[in-house]
């Protein structure tokens, strides 16, 4: 039986900022809202959807990139260019910093993979990246 990943909720712990930074990151992207509530949002495509909303009432503990739990976000797209376009477009303009000294990927990451990363409010890394078979690596 296939299956494929559809969806993902994650719990944020400023959803004031952290959904409204989605919500423009990810319609960069030409995904769109699926269903958005204060403090509450959906969105994705037809492949995928990232749902964001504040955790139950309980204990709350500020993002641990390295612990137990999500690492990063990975946005595949389909050129070397369009990582650049999106760091031009995007990140300048909203002076998000770029992070693990990218771009391009670092040399000991892959040969085949150019990328840029940042971290949201929330401290949860996000990556725009093109990667290609290694017959295509550039030297």
């Amino acid at each position: 039986m296939k299956g494929s990943l559809n969806h993902l909720q994650y719990n944020v712990l400023t959803p004031e900022v952290t959904l409204p930074f989605y919500k423009e990151l990810l319609g960069y992207f030409e995904m769109k809202t699926l269903m958005e509530f204060p403090n509450f949002l959906g969105i994705g495509d037809d492949n995928f959807s990232l749902w964001l909303m504040p955790p139950n009432d309980g204990e709350r503990k500020p993002w641990d990139r390295d612990g137990q739990g999500l690492n990063h976000l990975g946005i595949h797209v389909e050129s070397r260019e369009s990582v650049d376009q999106f760091y031009e477009d995007s990140m300048t303009p909203h002076v998000f910093k770029p992070a693990f000294e990218t771009p391009p990927a670092p040399p000991d990451f892959s040969p085949t993979s150019y990328q840029v990363m940042f971290v949201d409010p929330e401290g949860l890394a996000i990556e725009v990246y093109h990667a290609h078979p290694a017959t295509e690596a550039k030297a």
